[in-house]
């Protein structure tokens, strides 16, 4: 790398983070993407002027700019690269030291040195990596709480077993949740949404107690379902299994980026309403115990929304997954069969009509019928998707009934017009009309009820 031969005039260029961490994780057999555009962390050990750096690289081509206030880098794009470049005093093992020891685990703590062509490996790190041990590296692991999320999201991307020492730091770190900002919770969750090792990252965030931080999940712990449907046991279990199924498909898939992520977290949050309120028992004719919960597609969309937004998720992202978890129980009102071209119309028109948002709802449903166990079998969401993919359902409907009609016939713009156009829509849907004369003697009609039996 270029930029590394530059950096090597002004100091000791030592490449550290990620990218070391996944080279050494790749080597031990475990699958690790490769970033094709990731950033290279950088450490340059010897070098305590920035701006003279950056001059220097500034003279060979790079574009340089300057970044953070407490811990300043700079980031550097150079010869199809892109570089963070930290300024570490002294050139020395200590001063490698030192700076390994400010690192969150030992895998992260290793640093390639490509001048001479080794690793420096203060604290273990090859070792751990080889057997896929998270380990804190010392006891400064608590100067940044966050990093107890970041343990969660390596479990769940690549699946690593974590050292009790560190469960046990991470435990007592719980009560400092509080001074992380939602902006930097949200990228942790995201990336755990991009790992296939779900309930292992679940069973680690209940472990350290960071579960009560995120009270919708928490909540979910230990709620009963019923075990002839749910052999599997407690909702936690379920939407644990239901998770790292969907990852699952979405990485043999190659689905990724946003529309992983909307997947995966709606298979995560789809029974959030059956906490609390959203499960009961009735007894059962023979004496025996009916667990029930319905209605909690909706209570749940409810739930995940107010989690999301909490965290730090992107609204367009929260819309996109509080959607599939709202209608995720659709694919079962037809008890697998076939829907109707106008159930499957109102179903697509609710998921925005768009049938990528169909699909993501498909796998979904996939999910949470795979995530049951010895129950597990496959959703018959398919067979609304092909419906919905079908030219009677997928081509578009241009509405029938419009707001110019509602004001034609003597109706003042307000809340009352969405009712009408969703109440209509449904109607063309139904082929209760199929011109416009008609979507307008629909209108009368119905006008004439709401007179003959006003609300209050």
């Amino acid at each position: 790398m270029a930029a590394l031969a530059v950096l090597g005039g002004v100091g000791r260029p030592l490449v550290v983070g990620g990218s070391v961490r996944d080279a050494l994780l790749r080597d031990a057999g475990r699958s690790v993407p490769v970033v094709a555009h990731g950033d290279v962390d950088v450490e340059l050990h010897g070098a305590e002027d920035p701006e003279a750096v950056a001059v220097t690289l500034r003279r060979a081509g790079a574009v340089v700019t300057r970044a953070g206030s407490r811990f300043e880098v700079l980031k550097v794009v150079f010869d199809g690269a892109d570089l963070d470049v930290a300024l570490v005093p002294g050139t020395d093992d200590e001063s490698f030291v030192r700076s390994a020891e400010r690192r969150d685990f030992t895998i992260d703590a290793v640093a390639w040195d490509p001048v001479d062509a080794v690793y420096l490996d203060a604290f273990s790190g090859i070792d751990d990596a080889a057997v896929g041990l998270l380990r804190h590296t010392s006891d400064r692991f608590g100067e940044d709480p966050l990093r107890v999320l970041r343990a969660v999201q390596l479990v769940a991307r690549f699946g690593l077993r974590v050292d009790p020492a560190t469960v046990s730091v991470a435990r007592a770190l719980r009560d400092t949740y509080g001074s992380i900002a939602s902006e930097r919770v949200w990228p942790e969750l995201r990336k755990a949404a991009g790992g296939d090792h779900l309930v292992a990252a679940l069973d680690l965030l209940h472990a350290t107690g960071w579960d009560a931080h995120f009270p919708e999940l928490h909540a979910m712990r230990d709620v009963p379902q019923d075990p002839g449907w749910h052999p599997e046991g407690p909702v936690h279990v379920h939407a644990g299994l239901a998770a790292e199924w969907a990852a699952q498909q979405c990485t043999a898939d190659g689905i990724t980026g946003d529309d992983r992520v909307v997947i995966v977290l709606a298979a995560l949050l789809h029974d959030v309403g059956k906490a609390g309120d959203g499960t009961w028992t009735e007894p059962r004719p023979d004496g025996g115990v009916r667990i029930r919960s319905l209605g909690h597609e909706q209570s749940g969309a409810v739930a995940a929304r107010a989690l999301l937004r909490r965290v730090g998720a992107p609204r367009h992202l929260v819309d996109r997954i509080v959607v599939l978890v709202r209608e995720h129980m659709v694919a079962h009102s037809t008890g697998g069969a076939a829907p109707s071209v106008p159930a499957a119309r109102r179903l697509l028109r609710r998921l925005g009509g768009s049938l990528g948002t169909a699909e993501a709802w498909a796998r979904v449903c996939e999910a949470d019928a795979r995530g049951r166990g010895t129950a597990s079998t496959s959703s018959p969401a398919w067979t609304w998707l092909r419906v919905m993919s079908s030219d009677q359902v997928a081509r578009r409907q241009v509405p029938l009934l419009t707001g110019r009609d509602l004001i034609d016939a003597g109706l003042v713009p307000g809340p009352t017009f969405h009712g009408l156009l969703a109440a209509a829509a449904d109607a063309q849907d139904d082929g209760v009309f199929d011109d416009v004369p008609g979507a307008r003697r629909w209108l009368a009609c119905r006008l004439a009820g709401e007179q003959r039996h006003p609300t209050d």
